[in-house]
């Protein structure tokens, strides 16, 4: 056979390959996910991330806290992505059509007759949640209610303040130097967290997070906490 034309079978047949190994290589890497569009809706989790090794294995996670491993495979012929969780459950609606454009990688299929868009980017860093902002020692500075400022007759002594721990338990103390303590729960699609006291008869009180390294404010969602907000600062040890 002519060289020339063995040449350009050789082309032919590995440029399909060289792509595939390329598209897989894309793959890999640090990704925040971006938004998720299930038909109409959004439904973007907070701060979820993929670790996508090269090695065939990934780990994901939200924000600080990794909370799934597996596999993960890719089929060059149609262009798909399948991860397999460790300890997840079964996924039924199977692989998701890839495509890479912008730098970002999208992922989509169909789930229970609507159409899934997941849309992720680079990132080089863990990305915080809400839940791992909020976390730490807080002094009460205001406390509005129905707008107005009654810091001065809620907390007089300026006693109150939040220990909100790691291991999802909470410590308070109110203003009269009485502590309590209960559960804290952060929702996983909304900036909102539950306080559960450990006291019996008391009930759950939601509040919308907002949250950097140095302020909290919490503006009350529940009847018992409604036209209510707190605004914190960050302590560093706790006070007397």
């Amino acid at each position: 056979m002519n060289r020339k034309y063995i040449l350009i079978l050789l082309f032919l047949v590995l440029t399909p390959i060289s792509q595939a190994i390329a598209q897989q290589n894309q793959i890999g890497g640090f990704w925040e996910v971006e938004t998720v569009q299930v038909g109409d809706r959004d439904v973007t989790p907070v701060a979820k991330w993929f670790q996508i090794n090269e090695d065939g294995t990934y780990q994901a996670g939200n924000g600080w806290m990794q909370n799934d491993e597996g596999t993960w495979a890719y089929d060059e012929q149609n262009q798909t992505y399948a991860p397999t969780s460790k300890n997840g459950l079964i996924d039924e609606f199977g692989a998701f059509s890839l495509q890479f454009e912008n730098e970002k990688m999208l992922w989509q299929r169909e789930e229970e007759g609507m159409q899934v868009t997941v849309i992720l980017s680079r990132i080089d860093e863990l990305p915080k949640a809400p839940a791992d902002l909020v976390q730490g020692l807080w002094d009460l500075e205001q406390i509005l209610e129905n707008g107005n400022d009654i810091t001065a007759n809620f907390d007089a002594d300026n006693r109150f303040y939040l220990f909100i721990r790691w291991d999802r338990i909470y410590n308070e103390r109110n203003a009269d130097g009485e502590r309590t303590s209960g559960y804290w729960h952060m929702n996983a699609h909304h900036l909102e967290m539950t306080l559960m006291s450990h006291q019996e008869g008391t009930q759950p009180k939601t509040w919308n997070v907002e949250a950097d390294a140095s302020n909290l404010v919490l503006t009350g969602l529940s009847d018992s906490n409604q036209n209510t907000e707190m605004s914190f600062r960050r302590l560093q040890e706790f006070p007397e």
